[in-house]
């Protein structure tokens, strides 16, 4: 009976919304564009902060981190140094811990005669075991092979072992050209696999206290051993790392300890504040959507005030009238939701491409069942949002005066005023605030345009190649390089002014060193680090950087 009733609403609700095909466009296109963006950025959201990382057992994955307090801020760094690894690897016997590379480089790798620019990202021997991910041809890194002077060896993606090698099975043991010399293929790890950093390759990272390890340039991966719990492992590091952090001299409002934190939060914890901001904003669109919505439907049912008093006369109950308004909001729902669905399917493509190049979202961002119950959930939201109060309001009209008025005024009585008028305040409220934070955002990108950033990029064009390689391991061989390269064929190309070669760009990552002045007052020679880009002559004319802002000063 309850079935037959639904069936019976339901078909009514297409004839009414059939009828005003003005109001049903526009409160179905609503929906759709709020859903379909909040679709989008769930999917992102689902992927990087709620999703499970991709391997076994990730609750009891870690990151080594540093916690920093200071006048009641909490922060923390998952960038620790050589010696700390060292510490961690020699004395922590709760867990089994590896050291890695955040970040990946390009390099030259040439495989049967062919020649392509790949990623390659370094890792310590037990960072696959760890992770709890097996090669699928091979083995990973040995302690023999992640020490200085090891056997240059390497491990090859899925993909990059079928592109290059046709997904031969006898490729372990066979050798390719990595940076210029000769590495044996010890594994391939299975298809799919990811880490935080993109590669296509991994190599030992062979981590050391001096060079790279007197920085913090290194991650340390941790799983709990069996039985250990958090508890213990995360005193254990904080315990052991106590004199380690009394070396660093911080400020005396400063204090600082080691800390195990879960690994999924160790990776996305810089994204976390700017998805949930992100995720707020397009929901607070959709919320203002679903009360533009509700004010139309206040409207409309004003129109049907005598239709509804004439069914409620001829014994039709207030519930079944509410019942059946909101089917029609139900109806309106679906189909926004519906092609809401569409669109953030259309859309994720374009914001998953802007989230890895922009965010460093490394996770795969897909449209899955997960994300499609989510926007089943909140279509019934919004229906019940938008509809509930005018089924509400209308359902409980004065028979007796909505039909001598004959539906000239819609709805009698002073207190039946009160939903439009708290429907407008609510529409007003959230729409300041929008309208304030867009101003906000607006303001900011004005302002980041108008700022001069000390360089004229117009026309100028980039290449990026990897001097990561045994045939430019000194000064003059890759001086030779960049004076054959920009006078003898760079430079003799139609159209070019001047060209150079840099480390990096503006803007990006470059390297950083730490310093010490020599000289000044003593509270002025405290351990500090800075950025150093290395550039050839006509770096300065190529992107027109006047004399005066090459000192410093503007």
């Amino acid at each position: 009976m309850r079935l037959d009733n639904l069936q019976r609403d339901l078909a009514y609700a297409v004839r009414m919304l059939r009828k005003s095909p003005g109001f049903t466009t526009i409160a179905t296109l609503t929906l759709a564009l709020g859903i379909g963006v909040n679709t989008a950025i769930f999917s992102v959201v689902d992927a990087v902060l709620l999703r499970t990382l991709p391997y076994p057992e990730p609750d009891r994955l870690a990151e080594v981190s540093t916690l920093y307090q200071s006048k009641g801020i909490e922060r923390f760094e998952t960038s620790q140094d050589g010696r700390t690894w060292e510490m961690v690897r020699d004395h922590a016997t709760f867990i089994d811990a590896a050291v890695f590379s955040g970040w990946s480089a390009g390099v030259n790798f040439v495989a049967q005669g062919k020649a392509v620019y790949l990623q390659q990202q370094r890792v310590g021997s037990g960072f696959f075991r760890i992770l709890g991910v097996s090669p699928v041809l091979g083995r990973e890194f040995t302690p023999e092979e992640d020490r200085t002077g090891g056997p240059a060896v390497v491990a090859l993606s899925y993909a990059l072992w079928r592109r290059a090698f046709k997904a031969d099975p006898a490729v372990a043991g066979r050798t390719a050209t990595l940076r210029g010399e000769p590495y044996t293929i010890v594994g391939v790890m299975p298809p799919g696999f990811q880490t935080s950093a993109p590669a296509d390759l991994w190599t030992p990272i062979r981590p050391s206290t001096a060079g790279e390890g007197g920085g913090t340039n290194y991650g340390i991966i941790a799983r709990l051993k069996p039985g250990a719990q958090w508890a213990q492992a995360d005193s254990q590091i904080s315990v052991l790392g106590e004199a380690a952090i009394k070396e660093r001299r911080l400020p005396p409002e400063v204090s600082a300890r080691f800390h195990l934190i879960p690994l999924q939060r160790g990776l996305t914890e810089g994204l976390r504040r700017p998805l949930l901001i992100l995720w707020a904003a397009v929901g607070l669109v959709l919320l203002i959507g679903c009360v533009n919505i509700a004010g139309l439907q206040l409207a409309r049912s004003g129109a049907r005030t005598r239709e509804i008093a004439t069914r409620l006369a001829l014994g039709s109950g207030r519930a079944a009238v509410t019942r059946q308004l909101l089917a029609e909001s139900l109806l309106l729902a679906g189909a926004g939701g519906a092609i809401g669905v569409g669109l953030g399917y259309v859309g994720l493509h374009g914001l998953a491409r802007v989230a890895r190049d922009s965010m460093g979202v490394w996770q795969t961002v897909t449209l899955d069942i997960r994300v499609l119950a989510v926007t089943i959930c909140v279509s019934l939201l919004t229906a019940v949002v938008f509809g509930l109060v005018p089924a509400l309001q209308a359902s409980g009209i004065d028979i007796r005066s909505a039909l001598i008025e004959a539906g000239g005024r819609g709805i009698a009585g002073g207190a039946s005023r009160w939903p439009p008028r708290l429907l407008v305040v609510g529409e007003v409220a959230l729409g300041m605030l929008l309208l304030v934070g867009a101003g906000l955002l607006i303001r900011t990108l004005a302002h980041l345009s108008a700022l001069r950033p000390g360089f004229d990029a117009t026309n100028v064009i980039t290449a990026k190649l990897s001097l990561q390689d045994a045939r430019y391991t000194s000064s003059q061989s890759m001086n030779r390089l960049f004076d054959e390269s920009l006078s003898r064929i760079i430079r003799e190309l139609p159209g070019v002014e001047s060209a150079a070669v840099v480390l990096g760009l503006p803007y990006e990552r470059l390297l950083n060193m730490g310093f010490r002045k020599l000289d000044g007052p003593p509270a002025d020679r405290e351990r500090a680090i800075t950025n150093l880009c290395y550039v050839t002559p006509e770096y300065f004319q190529a992107l027109r950087i006047p004399p005066a802002s090459r000192t410093g000063h503007q």
